[in-house]
């Protein structure tokens, strides 16, 4: 199958950023990673093969906008690497630290940084409520978890005003009536849902963020 990488780079140009060539080789190379592995690895659901950039390259940068510069971003539930990794070949100047649980999605991980020579990247092969010490200004949840019982894991995570940003679908407003008791408990307060109507695929993305205040 034919990719249109004109749209991903675009895309990414709406951002205010020009996807270099080094940058593009380094998506296609992430591709070409994902596409092995997934035969060993189950990383993607087999429907999702052919639209690994379609969507899930441009859903995972949609969040871009919501990342302060020099943060220290934590992708939770990594798995494929996804939302983490094309938001990082994007974003140099990030520190990231890819969270999962599962041996052989973390060793993938670890293979994927050290193949793309991404600076500043940690694949933690552990549970997230087992961390210590470490904490971060944003954390992306992108198909881990409801946001009630994500919620309590990121309040010990998070640093002072730091953000969590959820990536769901139409229909998410019950989860987050359902996630207020929580919200309010851990000291979450909601600042925002943004809808993006993905290209291409026009799936209507919304993006639920939290703010952490001690």
């Amino acid at each position: 199958m034919k990719i249109d990488w004109q749209i991903l780079i675009d895309l990414i140009e709406t951002f205010g950023v020009k996807l270099s060539s080094d940058k593009l080789e380094d998506f296609q190379i992430f591709h070409q990673l994902l596409l092995g592995w997934n035969q060993r690895v189950n990383l993607v659901s087999r429907q999702d093969i052919d639209r690994l950039v379609s969507y899930h390259f441009i859903d995972s940068i949609s969040t871009i906008p919501e990342i302060p510069l020099n943060s220290t971003v934590c992708d939770l539930g990594a798995g494929a690497g996804l939302p983490g990794i094309p938001i990082k070949i994007i974003r140099n100047d990030i520190t990231l630290y890819l969270i999962e649980s599962i041996k052989k999605k973390a060793y993938f991980l670890s293979e994927a940084i050290k193949e793309l020579e991404l600076k500043k990247s940690i694949v933690l092969n552990q549970r997230a409520e087992t961390i210590k010490d470490i904490k971060f200004n944003v954390i992306l949840v992108r198909l881990f978890g409801k946001i009630p019982d994500v919620l309590s894991i990121a309040s010990n995570l998070l640093s002072n005003k730091g953000k969590i940003i959820f990536y769901k679908i139409q229909g998410v407003e019950k989860e987050i009536e359902s996630a207020n008791n929580v919200a309010n408990r851990y000291n979450f307060e909601l600042t925002a849902i943004k809808d993006i109507k993905l290209p291409i695929t026009d799936i209507l993305r919304k993006l639920v963020i939290y703010k952490f205040v001690k």
